[in-house]
């Protein structure tokens, strides 16, 4: 079970140290000013982009290091239920109007997934951002077997005594 846990507490890590560099980023953008341009929203999204890659890789290197891809699928499948679970009482509280900042608090563990969800706003037409954009931040976590061991059963081979 404590292997399990790895996944979920690397993503909660990586994600806390991006939620740093956000308000980082964001007061150097603002120092000076007050107003908040588009050109500083696409630097910030870029910023946010590069260090959710770099943390991705790192979390990716870890893991790799001890554990085999049926290990990272199994702690990747706990962070996934825990994201859609989240994500569906927070479209539920938003559609009964009783949406609550506590949802900020429980996004932290799956929060360098969000970048993808930015992305496919950025890349669409869309005006608004839809939940199917989420979709693919809700599975994201599932990228990190790429970085697993190939599983090797190890047979135990009997000689034949004569």
């Amino acid at each position: 079970m404590k292997k399990l846990l790895v996944l979920p507490a690397l993503t909660l890590i990586g994600s806390a140290i991006l939620r740093i560099a956000d308000v980082i980023t964001s007061a150097i953008l603002v120092a000076g000013t007050s107003e908040w341009t588009l050109e500083k929203g696409t630097t910030a999204f870029y910023v946010r982009l590069i260090l959710s890659v770099i943390l991705f890789v790192i979390i990716g290197i870890i893991l790799r290091r001890n554990y085999d891809r049926k290990t990272i699928a199994k702690s990747a499948t706990l962070l996934v239920i825990y994201s859609i679970v989240i994500f569906a009482l927070e479209q539920i509280t938003q559609y009964y109007g009783t949406y609550s900042m506590i949802f900020y608090w429980l996004y932290i563990p799956f929060e360098i997934f969000t970048i993808i969800t930015w992305a496919l706003a950025r890349i669409s037409t869309a005006e608004n951002i839809n939940w199917i954009y989420a979709i693919p931040s809700l599975l994201a976590p599932y990228l990190f077997v790429l970085f697993g061991k190939r599983y090797v059963r190890r047979s135990k081979v009997r000689f034949a005594r004569r």
